[in-house]
């Protein structure tokens, strides 16, 4: 299902599958940012999971790679997450680097293809690892 019932990301960080990254995408502790995301509602009584920090946010903070690759500077290069938004598709009170995704679909748009240069270049793309270790900033 899409995220016009749900947003993906959200509801995935709250299973405890990853961490929001400066790119605004799902960072998995397995793979990165090189994540698709798929959800079932259902009634069923199941036990929550519980979210996770394996640090992502700290990570973030002093990498910037994404931000800086963003041909369309997409991507907030401040290195603190806030709760600023920055196009109608930002959720308020939300702390977090806000992407303007607007000027990321107009990319696409233009470009007649998505783009994933802020997934290429993400460090943790290569965090496949068995453990569950800290990224190390």
């Amino acid at each position: 299902m899409g995220n016009d019932t749900a947003l993906s990301i959200p509801l995935a960080i709250d299973a405890g599958l990853g961490e929001l990254g400066r790119n605004g995408l799902l960072i998995t502790p397995e793979y990165g940012p090189c994540v698709r995301i798929c959800k079932v509602f259902t009634d069923l009584p199941l036990e929550a999971d519980k979210s996770r920090k394996f640090g992502v946010a700290d990570f973030c903070k002093q990498c910037n790679l994404c931000a800086e690759a963003c041909e369309v500077e997409a991507i907030q290069k401040e290195p603190e997450p806030s709760y600023r938004v920055l196009c109608p598709s930002n959720n308020p009170g939300v702390l977090k680097w806000a992407v303007d995704v607007d000027k990321c679909f107009s990319f696409w748009i233009e470009n007649g293809m998505d783009c994933s240069t802020c997934i290429a270049v993400c460090p943790l793309i290569n965090a496949n690892d068995e453990s569950e270790k800290e990224f190390e900033t």
